[in-house]
């Protein structure tokens, strides 16, 4: 399988969680250190540094808004340091609507990897994902596991199955990951001691029955042309979205 849930399926490093939010929150807070610091591509989803803020760690901004909201290796250099824990990699993004192309994940990830190796510590790369589902015309989204091992995948339903509000998610920890256990450990670990418990057992029974339906997609679709079609029309510059 090459999404998300299908590789989900049948590995034990899998958490269903009160949807993305706490996905998010237990995740970073499972492997974050006081002084520490992530990696958040921006414009993005502020909640990010919120919960950087909570972990005592730091927040360190990677502006995209010159390079068509892609990551460089040159810029993402830049903002590295051996305080580094992690980057987010919110794709499709919230809010560009743009979609990380293999080419800018392949790159990302290979210098992941070397700078792991050069300061010793593993850099996880967080692949926040609820609108995997929500892509138009022929867009794919890399399935960012098949690109790197130290990844933490934050799902979130509500989004793929068109039920804002119903929240639902999980996360999931790539057996592949060096430290896989330990991983999913410290994060189960946090989310219990902020009191996620357990995710709503009837929205547990209710994914397990829709797991392979899809929004119809023709209204997001038809918003989306009207909005980047009257914008572009007086004259703005715009990414289209994804």
């Amino acid at each position: 399988f090459e999404t998300a849930r299908g590789n989900a399926a049948g590995e034990e490093n899998v958490l269903i969680t009160v949807g993305a939010c706490q996905a998010l929150f237990t995740a970073l807070l499972g492997i974050l250190n006081p002084g520490e610091e992530i990696i958040v591509p921006t414009p993005g989803f502020g909640l990010y540094e919120t919960i950087a803020t909570i972990a005592g760690a730091k927040t360190v901004p990677l502006d995209v808004t010159k390079t068509g909201f892609q990551i460089t290796e040159e810029a993402l250099a830049e903002v590295m340091t051996e305080k580094t824990k992690a980057i987010v990699l919110n794709s499709p993004n919230n809010p560009t609507g743009v979609v990380y192309t293999p080419e800018t994940v392949k790159t990302l990830c290979d210098l992941l990897r070397e700078k792991s190796e050069e300061w010793g510590a593993p850099i996880y790369l967080l692949a926040d994902e609820p609108y995997r589902e929500l892509v138009y015309e022929d867009v794919q989204v890399p399935y960012i596991p098949k690109y790197y091992d130290d990844t933490i995948v934050c799902y979130s339903y509500s989004k793929s199955l068109s039920l804002p509000g119903e929240r639902i998610g999980y996360i999931f920890v790539p057996p592949a990951a060096p430290m896989a256990k330990d991983v999913f450990a410290a994060i189960c670990g946090a989310g219990r001691s902020m009191g996620y418990i357990c995710a709503p057992s009837l929205l547990q029974k209710v994914i397990a029955r829709c797991v392979t339906l899809r929004p119809d997609l023709e209204s997001y679709d038809r918003n989306r042309k009207a909005l980047y079609d009257g914008l572009t029309a007086v004259g703005y510059e715009v990414a289209k979205p994804d």
